[in-house]
């Protein structure tokens, strides 16, 4: 296992940069809606349940290309609290650290809980 940690640096501790991601949609404001709802119907859960099993059946690889993909898509909308944790448990996937992987599941599905309030409350 390697001790290397993730490089952290210019990725902020928020939940949501709503500001850029609507810059980037061009001030769409059905798109930036549409974008997070659907992390927080569809993909997250999906996420959430690939972790879950890839944890029980101890697959390292599987708990890999499921953080990769959740801190690409995260980040392309500026969830950066969510994209920051998948970052990290990229690197314990990638190692097979799949106990302390384990156990930061309860901060991923808080994570989630806390990006699903607020777009409940900001949108």
């Amino acid at each position: 296992m390697s001790s290397e940690r993730p490089d952290m640096t210019g990725r902020p501790d928020i939940v949501m940069d709503i500001k850029r991601l609507t810059e980037n949609c061009n001030n769409n404001t059905e798109i930036v809606t549409e974008l997070l709802r659907h992390l927080c119907e569809v993909s997250g859960p999906k996420w959430v349940q690939a972790l879950e099993e890839g944890i029980q059946n101890a697959d390292s690889k599987g708990l890999q290309e499921t953080c990769h993909g959740m801190k690409g898509a995260c980040v392309t909308v500026f969830a950066w609290r969510l994209s920051n944790l998948a970052f990290e448990l990229e690197y314990l996937a990638r190692d097979g650290d799949i106990a302390t992987l384990a156990s930061r599941m309860g901060e991923m599905k808080q994570a989630f809980a806390e990006m699903e309030g607020w777009v409940a409350t900001n949108l």
